[in-house]
């Protein structure tokens, strides 16, 4: 028996010695082992390269989604201020009323802190986005005082009803422009109307100075509630400024007599005038 366990173990040796040194046993197996990790992290690899583009896509498309709905809203309150314009000859029944300084102390101050005076709500309130955002700008290197600029408050139609939709207090149709209970667009949007900074004034704070203003529209993309959703949100905010154009002002080919309003104007920003109609310019 001790001799059969010997012979045994010699030719175990033997072979294993063999393997060691000359055989190519088991080298499939380890080269098929290696070949297979390779080709998983090259298909993990073009998974997350083929899921990386389709987000991406999807984020323009809808971004293109949120700006064209932005600058639909922008065309829609073009004819609602043009309805206002021809009712009224100036924009004294949508405009803010003028704030004879805009600065506040410093740019943490509250948001209400001088706010135009006929805030009608509050805008933290759900169906209220008056005076919602602002930016302040402030002297170089920061601090105040700080020229706080409201993004206006909500475009009223000429029925008295708010061109806008309110995430916190969703009423109505998504992407009704006209109010007419269609959707006209796919996604929201929310027009707002404020007068223009002239230094650190309101334009209107002086006489005569209701023939211009500064529109702007917010589109998201369809299925988005707006900003502060809690979720990401495509959206996009177009701005354009208005004025009336009056016969024989700035600008005009037949006559280069100035107005006398052009002392408090912010310039060329807001200047130039054609024929009838409204004058823009983004």
């Amino acid at each position: 028996m001790r001799n059969a366990v010997r012979e045994v173990a010699r030719r175990m040796a033997k072979m294993a010695k063999r393997v060691k040194w000359g055989s190519n046993e088991g080298s499939a197996f380890v080269i098929s082992i290696l070949v297979l990790f390779v080709l998983t992290v090259l298909g993990l690899a073009l998974m997350l390269t083929t899921s990386t583009e389709k987000d991406v896509a999807i984020n323009y498309r809808w971004g293109e989604q949120a700006f064209f709905n932005a600058d639909a809203a922008l065309e829609y309150g073009k004819n609602v201020l043009a309805s206002y314009a021809l009712l009224n000859a100036d924009f004294t029944a949508i405009l803010p009323l003028a704030r004879a300084d805009a600065t506040v102390p410093n740019n943490t101050a509250l948001p209400g802190t001088n706010a135009p005076l006929d805030a009608a709500c509050d805008p933290a309130t759900p169906g209220c986005r008056d005076y919602q955002y602002f930016i302040d700008q402030c002297q170089p290197g920061g601090g105040g005082p700080c020229t706080r600029i409201y993004i206006g408050k909500v475009l009223r139609r000429q029925d008295g009803t708010l061109a806008m939709w309110d995430f916190r207090q969703p009423v109505g149709t998504p992407g009704d422009l006209d109010n007419d209970g269609a959707a006209d667009i796919e996604g929201t949007y929310t027009l707002w109307v404020r007068r223009p900074i002239v230094g650190t004034r309101d334009y209107g704070s002086l006489p005569n100075e209701d023939d211009k203003v500064v529109l702007t529209a917010e589109g998201t993309a369809p299925g988005a509630q707006g900003a502060g959703a809690g979720r990401p949100t495509s959206l996009r905010r177009l701005e354009m400024s208005l004025r009336l154009p009056t016969a024989g002002v700035e600008g005009s080919d037949y006559d280069d007599s100035t107005n006398p309003s052009d002392a408090s104007s912010p310039g060329d920003s807001y200047g130039g005038s054609g024929g009838g109609g409204l004058t823009t310019v983004q």
